[in-house]
């Protein structure tokens, strides 16, 4: 796993959100929902793995008259890999201490608030979402994001593409976020629509967090 930081930020637009945040108020959204968002939080491409790995794909020889497959031959293309997961997932957008916080702003808004104590935020979201009809086992953890969506990787022995990229893969044009998210995964069987926001209740966060 990933280290995760000793600290993180978020920025946001109003202080108000800020200081829900502080009272314990944790706002997730849901992942297919950063597809359509109107601002520059979306992605159209949010939850779709899609890169390709370093080895050519073969081309099946096929029998003109019979059909029937009679050989292989290598392809000049690589093999593409796309995927997506069956869980639905909500996700708590944060970015590494160590990102240009200028960027940020500009990008996402000018009220800066640190999480001082992600581990400790971590558990008290575990607890809380343990509980919820919609969570998956309680499953809750923090994935640093991965910006390689569409770039060509070193194939590894079974080709099987990384499970975490369904939830924390973008495009390198994301880099200079820096991001991990703190991800909530959902059951797959829940008969609800699920809404685009999800709130969580958590014990007052001002022992861990704070306005930067």
């Amino acid at each position: 796993m990933t280290k995760i930081p000793n600290s993180l930020i978020r920025c946001l637009e109003k202080e108000e959100y800020a200081h829900s945040f502080l009272k314990g108020e944790i706002r997730f959204g849901l992942l297919d929902y950063y597809k359509k968002i109107e601002d520059s939080r979306q992605d159209k491409k949010e939850g779709e793995v899609s890169f390709y790995w370093n080895q050519k794909a073969p081309q099946l020889i096929i029998d003109k008259k019979t059909g029937e497959i009679i050989g292989k031959s290598e392809s000049n293309k690589n093999i593409h890999c796309i995927g997506s997961s069956l869980n639905p997932y909500y996700i708590l957008c944060t970015s590494h201490p160590e990102a240009d916080i200028d960027i940020l702003k500009k990008k996402y808004g000018q009220v800066i608030l640190l999480i001082n104590d992600p581990l400790k935020l971590l558990e008290r979201i575990k607890i809380a979402w343990s509980n919820h009809p919609l969570a998956f086992n309680g499953c809750a953890f923090i994935a640093p994001v991965v910006y390689n969506k569409e770039g060509v990787l070193e194939p590894d022995p079974y080709l099987l593409s990384p499970p975490e990229y369904s939830y924390s893969q973008k495009h390198s044009s994301d880099m200079e976020d820096r991001e991990c998210r703190y991800v909530l995964k959902c059951r797959v069987d829940t008969n609800r629509k699920l809404q685009d926001v999800l709130f969580l209740s958590v014990p007052n966060c001002s022992d861990i967090c704070s306005l930067g």
